[in-house]
């Protein structure tokens, strides 16, 4: 019995880190400090399947309501673009998949490129992923959920 305990207490620490490393936090605080200086206070993730070295915002060189923020990785590349606008956004003949954002309806694109599109109270949110491992709809949907 001893065996056992002793057992499980080794084993259920290294599952729950092995767990633990699917996906890495991202604190997106100086990100949110930036967007609050523009007038805006969108939700932003707090997690990702990987882990995000830093981020760099694309500024329109005219005015425009529309904000966005590609996040890359730690090789360098370039793995998510975010895009913040106010609603309503139309789409217009896209082939889509409906999805659920904390509570909030949204739909899924299949890609390359896939992305995840749902509106939650003054905004839209379109996430792009340009990984194909990571770009999977479960993914993009947990990394939808991760908004805060």
């Amino acid at each position: 019995m001893k065996k056992v305990l002793s057992m499980l207490f080794l084993l259920v620490p290294l599952i729950l880190l092995g767990c633990s490393q699917k996906e890495k936090r991202f604190d997106h605080t100086a990100l949110k400090d930036e967007l609050k200086e523009e007038g805006i206070a969108p939700k932003l993730p707090t997690k990702f399947p990987m882990a995000i070295a830093g981020y760099e915002r694309v500024i329109s060189p005219h005015e425009t309501n529309i904000h966005e923020v590609i996040f890359n990785g730690e090789d360098g590349g370039m793995k998510f673009s975010l895009t913040i606008q106010p609603p309503p956004v139309e789409y217009i003949n896209v082939e889509k998949e409906d999805v659920t954002v904390n509570g909030n309806k949204g739909f899924f694109i299949e890609g390359p490129g896939s992305s995840i599109h749902w509106t939650e109270g003054d905004y839209h949110y379109f996430l792009t992923s340009y990984s194909e491992k990571i770009g999977t709809k479960e993914s993009m949907v947990e990394i939808a959920e991760s908004f805060k």
